[in-house]
């Protein structure tokens, strides 16, 4: 016979026991997302398996491959490009001839067009002198006096203030001109009298001109052997 004891100690115990939950119960659908929906469409039965890959790369985003180029039958004739003779010897010298090179020559010696030098464009706004033509004008050193300055306007305190508000030499020494240059030195900027504003320097122009090449106005024909 059973101790009464023993039995209720382990209603006791399986009474306190702590429950184990559902996982089936805790999964519910309402906790679930929802499944995206898909657009389907019948696939078309003519299309080829390239038009299908073309298809479907477009609807993943991709780019369709290029069509592979189709090859040509089985004996066609291929005609190869053409290519230049103009190095094989025995090519040119079968149809060029001396009297043809000359020929040649002349009609190309025809073509030419010579252009002679013209005057300096003027100004654009039609008003004072240049300052090329003024550089090629003269020939004086910078610092050589050729004009009379007044020593009670040409301080050197003047002659920094005013250089300084010019961008450039180019654009001090068009001032000067403008301004009645060179007799005149209404600004203080040619406190020496050489007839060049700031730092402005006509040498330049000088060279320029002096080293341009002479102009070939007759060409000579000269036969040399060898290879056309």
């Amino acid at each position: 016979m059973r101790n009464p004891i023993i039995g209720l100690s382990i209603l006791v115990l399986a009474s306190c026991s702590p429950q184990i939950p559902d996982s089936r119960e805790a999964a519910t659908p309402e906790t679930l997302p929802r499944a995206a929906p898909v657009a389907t469409a019948p696939l078309d039965a003519g299309d080829s398996p390239e038009a299908l890959a073309a298809a479907t790369t477009r609807a993943l985003g991709g780019t369709p491959a290029a069509a592979p180029v189709a090859a040509l039958p089985e004996g066609t004739p291929v005609t190869p490009a053409a290519i230049s003779d103009e190095q094989s010897f025995a090519a040119v010298t079968a149809r060029e001839t001396p009297e043809s090179d000359a020929a040649r020559i002349a009609e190309n010696r025809a073509q030419y067009v010579v252009i002679q030098p013209t005057d300096l464009p003027p100004r654009p706004d039609g008003q004072g002198p240049s300052t090329v033509a003024f550089a090629l004008a003269t020939n004086n050193a910078p610092g050589q006096t050729l004009y009379d300055r007044s020593s009670l306007f040409s301080s050197e305190a003047r002659f920094a203030r005013n250089c300084a508000k010019y961008v450039s030499d180019d654009a001090a020494q068009q001032a000067f001109l403008d301004a009645g240059g060179p007799e005149r030195d209404r600004f203080g900027i040619d406190p020496d009298g050489d007839g060049f504003a700031c730092y402005w320097d006509p040498r330049p122009f000088r060279v320029a001109r002096d080293g341009a090449p002479e102009v070939e106005t007759e060409y000579d024909v000269v036969e040399t052997p060898g290879e056309s």
